[in-house]
């Protein structure tokens, strides 16, 4: 068992200690694939927001988790932790889904404004968190709203 768990445990130690040599580790890359809405109530949605994380590295990676935040024209309307690990193979790409859940009544308190302005702003943060070091992630966009 100590032979399988060595490899992990040398990545673990030698992943922040080679981060500030430039070309020896590369952080990994994180890019949001799709959204989409699963479960709708009159009080609540639930929507799963669905990460790639690529490894640019020769070498796995292990991923402990996400935290994310999502605000809407500027309120946060959700926050929370993924904590399922997983191991990121070499310069592989893995699909993580989030799930979100949307309170209705902080989403109704944004309509008159997203109304007046024909827009919703959305801001995505968070961090993928690797042993001893977190990657930061921050998407930002809009859409328009019909009348």
């Amino acid at each position: 068992m100590l032979k399988r768990m060595l490899p992990l445990l040398l990545t673990t130690l030698l992943l922040p200690a080679c981060s500030g040599v430039p070309g020896v580790v590369e952080q990994p890359k994180i890019s949001i694939q799709n959204v989409s809405l699963q479960e709708i109530s009159l009080t609540q949605g639930m929507a799963v927001v669905t990460l790639n994380v690529a490894n640019p590295n020769a070498f796995p990676i292990p991923l402990q988790g996400i935290q994310y935040g999502l605000s809407l024209n500027g309120h946060p309307v959700a926050s929370g932790d993924q904590n399922q690990g997983m191991s990121i193979g070499a310069r592989q790409e893995v699909p993580i889904n989030i799930p979100v859940k949307l309170d209705f009544m902080q989403l109704l308190q944004l309509a008159p404004e997203a109304m007046k302005t024909r827009s919703l702003r959305y801001d995505l943060t968070g961090a993928a968190k690797l042993p001893f070091i977190s990657v930061p992630f921050q998407r930002q966009g809009g859409v328009g709203v019909r009348q």
